[in-house]
């Protein structure tokens, strides 16, 4: 296919994300945020009682961190005591609202049904934590959004399974689906530099979905995060890792099917992936304990990958760039219109709990 600029296809993408963008400025002030470029960097650091009247609209897109002195108990297992009180502040700070129910309730409405897209790869030593997913799924039920009606879903059941992602036979927790036992749809979803076939639970299955990643660094893209997520959402992302994988996650995310429907992310950084990801190995996660949330996945991404980085020059490894390594796919998803990857340009909600 064709990857010029001025390609049929491409002028075609182009104007749909266009069309998206203009319809987005009317979606209230957490998607009108993503299309901010404000000059000056925030970083505003507030306790978890202080939070909520702290925080200020500043007209840029939002990411709070944060984070607990101990969310890990023992290897990857994680308190959920820990974890309820992380989303809960989170949820709270994010949003503005006083308690977390109504938080949710600004992203989702209650009765839709929700997708919770986990990344599961690599197995229970680097997938988003089942610890997490459980106590957001008691949070949504309390917003009036009912288990059976949220489905964990990433490309395959065995994966699912490997990071312990096994639904009980009751009728009480929420669902979990491989994308090879939902199907695909057959039609393709047209990209300028590819094609894909939708997963079938993102498009008849769920209104809205959660992003809910894993932070990693990963060999070929630099890092994996809320947009590389989305690669869990087609039938064929073994085709789009070439040059670093750009422009393919950008124009992923870019489909209006994917990008329409994500109300939230809420990334999993308490044992991210240091170096030699995506896949674990011993060794390679560095504790963080930390939880990112965010309505702009490519500002979640750009927060994210600052983390990442730190958490490498404690082990004295190199910069990204400096091993040929740097995202350039944030910029590339940033260049339409997904989000903003400038860091000066977002603000950031440091919070400790």
């Amino acid at each position: 296919m064709d990857r010029g600029e001025h390609s049929p296809e491409r002028r075609r993408f182009l104007q749909a994300l266009g069309a998206g963008a203009l319809a987005a400025t009317s979606c209230g002030s957490a998607c009108a945020g993503t299309r901010a470029r404000p000059t000056a960097q925030t970083t505003i650091v507030a306790s978890k009682t202080e939070a909520a009247r702290t925080i200020v609209a500043t007209g840029k897109p939002r990411v709070v961190v944060v984070h607990t002195r101990k969310a890990l108990t023992q290897g990857y297992d994680a308190d959920r005591g820990a974890l309820r009180a992380m989303l809960e502040a989170g949820l709270r700070a994010l949003s503005g609202e006083k308690d977390a129910s109504r938080a949710l309730a600004r992203y989702l409405r209650p009765g839709e049904r929700v997708g919770l897209k986990i990344n599961g790869l690599a197995g229970r030593n680097a997938a988003t934590h089942v610890e997490l997913v459980d106590e957001l799924s008691a949070l949504l039920a309390q917003a009036g959004i009912e288990p059976r009606k949220q489905i964990a879903f990433d490309r395959f059941k065995r994966d699912l399974i490997a990071s312990r992602f096994v639904a009980p036979i009751r009728g009480d927790t929420y669902q979990c689906v491989g994308n090879d036992e939902a199907g695909h749809e057959e039609e393709l979803a047209q990209m300028p530099s590819s094609a894909s076939r939708l997963s079938q639970v993102l498009t008849r299955q769920v209104d809205g979905v959660i992003n809910l990643p894993i932070l990693k660094q990963h060999m070929l893209s630099g890092m994996t995060g809320a947009l590389k997520n989305n690669f869990g959402c087609i039938h064929n992302p073994n085709k789009m890792h070439l040059d670093k994988c750009d422009p393919y996650i950008a124009e992923v995310n870019a489909i209006p099917a994917i990008r329409d429907k994500q109300r939230l992310v809420v990334m999993d950084a308490l044992r991210p992936v240091v170096e030699n990801g995506p896949s674990y190995q011993p060794g390679a996660g560095e504790v963080a304990n930390r939880l990112l949330f965010a309505t702009d996945l490519v500002a979640v991404d750009t927060v994210g990958l600052g983390i990442l980085e730190n958490l490498r020059k404690q082990r004295t490894l190199p910069p990204l760039d400096k091993v040929d390594l740097t995202p350039i796919h944030l910029a590339t998803a940033s260049r339409l219109g997904l989000g903003v990857s400038d860091r000066a340009g977002i603000e950031v909600v440091e919070l400790e709990v």
